[in-house]
């Protein structure tokens, strides 16, 4: 049945109403999690998830960025990749054939659960999972999302997230989880290390609370940033002695070494 789906979501006609009736199906059979073979690997995903979905139907997601990143850490002998802001794991499951050591953090419980569910069916033994988000302090944080079922979307609650203005206040989901300083976990010097950093705006806080880490390794580092917060982290990173060395769509690629050319 897949492999229909996916043939008729590729004509341009479909392209709205393939995920619709994928919706629908769902909603109808009461599915809360499918199956499938992906690069030699399984995944388990939340079909009410829309990165899921996609994941579904195109069998892929971010593919250029997880290209580019597969790429340099083969080029440069990355050691170490961590992976901010995890979800159901599909960075971290991907890059886990690499067979560097693997540490990845995602905040929200649900998330968590189904990226270990997906380590579990793959057998996987290099990466090392936290059920906590990063951050510049140590607290226990309120999380929120503007529809439960964008379990990608959660980010750290913040006053001042223009983006609140967007939702009345019923609209919002909340949820409580744990933050840490990358700091206090990641206790890394002289490493050849790989980061990604999704995190919905609150990238800022994260970089601030792995300044160790990034001072003492060499490393590789990809954030998502939207327009409006580009000019401070730009700045942070700079700061930092990082430099910008490549972007793909939002994501920002910058490393504070020379590369090596090969």
């Amino acid at each position: 049945m897949r492999k229909l789906i996916k043939y008729l979501y590729k004509f341009k006609l479909l392209k709205r109403l393939i995920p619709s009736l994928l919706k629908l199906i769902v909603k109808i059979f009461k599915i809360k999690k499918i199956k499938i073979k992906h690069n030699n690997l399984y995944l388990l995903l939340n079909p009410k998830n829309p990165i899921d979905r996609e994941v579904y139907l195109k069998d892929y997601y971010e593919k250029k960025q997880i290209s580019f990143l597969e790429k340099e850490i083969d080029k440069n002998n990355i050691d170490i990749f961590i992976d901010i802001g995890a979800h159901m794991g599909f960075y971290s499951i991907n890059l886990s054939k690499k067979k560097i050591k693997i540490y990845s953090f995602e905040p929200i419980k649900n998330n968590y659960n189904q990226f270990k569910e997906n380590i579990l069916i793959n057998k996987i033994d290099n990466i090392t999972s936290f059920n906590c988000a990063l951050s510049n302090k140590k607290s226990i944080i309120q999380m929120w999302v503007p529809d439960e079922n964008k379990t990608g979307g959660f980010t750290i609650f913040n006053i001042q997230d223009e983006a609140l203005k967007k939702y009345k206040s019923h609209q919002i989901h909340y949820e409580h989880s744990k933050a840490n300083l990358g700091d206090n976990l990641l206790n890394f010097k002289q490493k050849k290390i790989a980061i990604k950093i999704d995190v919905e705006r609150h990238e800022e806080q994260v970089i601030m609370g792995i300044t160790k880490l990034l001072k003492n390794n060499k490393i590789i580092i990809q954030i998502e940033i939207f327009d409006e917060r580009k000019e401070n982290i730009f700045k942070l990173m700079n700061d930092r002695k990082y430099h910008l060395f490549n972007s793909i769509e939002k994501d920002y690629f910058f490393r504070n070494f020379e590369a090596q050319n090969k």
